[in-house]
């Protein structure tokens, strides 16, 4: 027996809940964008974290210098790595480091795979995204039964309606800031606070989704507590869905931050 089926019978539950859209909400992560398939033979690999955090220390630290081993070793944590980016973003400026970040990221080199597409194809009430790629957005071209509405910044809230994709931290081709360092985050509640909106609604009235996310991202953990400061008892699950492959100490860390792996 599937341990967690009674958590799969309540999101299933919540889906299906009201129509057209359900009573549950998705968030997608960069480990998501790794189901996509390559368009062409010669299509490079999505890249890994390990991997972009290398592409960032090149310029910055001479090749086997021990400035660049130490901080490879500090990006292995999310706080270094956002510190990581920073540094890029202080020494080359903010057009190199988006321009760093499209090379990086081949999103015109893959389209969508059947798991976008049916993950798109459930009546989720709104479905965030924290990837700059499009690959979301092109699959709704092969969604017939519904009708997603692109977010990709905080103006073009107020034209659109539910179900939606939400673009969290910018989006290709040019909607920037690709957000990626610690000072994004910093800045992202009070720069993006119409963001921080919907996703603490969604957080408060639905069923809440984590998958391709690893649940330590700093404003995830923001939005969460805010949402458990203000509700108690009351706030809806939040479901971390994946292989996840977890220790007991970090399974109860997660469960008492309200959240099911």
């Amino acid at each position: 027996m599937f341990p967690d089926i009674a958590n799969v019978r309540r999101i299933r539950e919540a889906l299906w809940r009201h129509s057209p859209s359900g009573n549950a909400s998705i968030m997608i992560g960069s480990g998501f964008s790794r189901n996509a398939e390559p368009a062409t033979s010669s299509a490079r690999p999505m890249p890994t974290w390990p991997a972009m955090a290398k592409a960032l220390c090149l310029p910055l630290y001479p090749v086997g210098d021990d400035l660049q081993r130490r901080a490879l070793e500090e990006a292995g944590g999310t706080s270094g790595f956002l510190r990581l980016a920073q540094e890029f973003h202080i020494a080359f400026g903010a057009t190199a480091l988006n321009d760093c970040i499209r090379n990086l990221v081949p999103d015109t080199e893959y389209r969508p795979a059947s798991l976008h597409k049916r993950l798109l194809r459930l009546p989720w009430a709104d479905v965030f995204s924290t990837n700059w790629d499009t690959l979301l957005e092109r699959a709704c071209s092969d969604v017939f039964d519904r009708s997603y509405d692109i977010v990709r910044t905080p103006e073009d809230i107020p034209s659109t309606t539910r179900p939606r994709i939400v673009k969290l931290h910018g989006t290709f081709p040019s909607h920037a800031p690709f957000v990626f360092t610690e000072e994004h985050y910093r800045t992202f509640p009070v720069a993006f606070a119409p963001f921080v909106n919907l996703v603490q609604q969604s957080m408060m009235e639905t069923i809440f989704c984590l998958i391709g996310f690893s649940g330590d991202d700093p404003n995830f953990l923001h939005w969460s507590g805010w949402v458990r400061d203000n509700l108690g008892a009351s706030a809806p699950k939040i479901y971390l869905v994946g292989w996840l492959d977890l220790s007991n100490h970090r399974r109860r860390m997660l469960e008492a931050r309200n959240v099911n792996p």
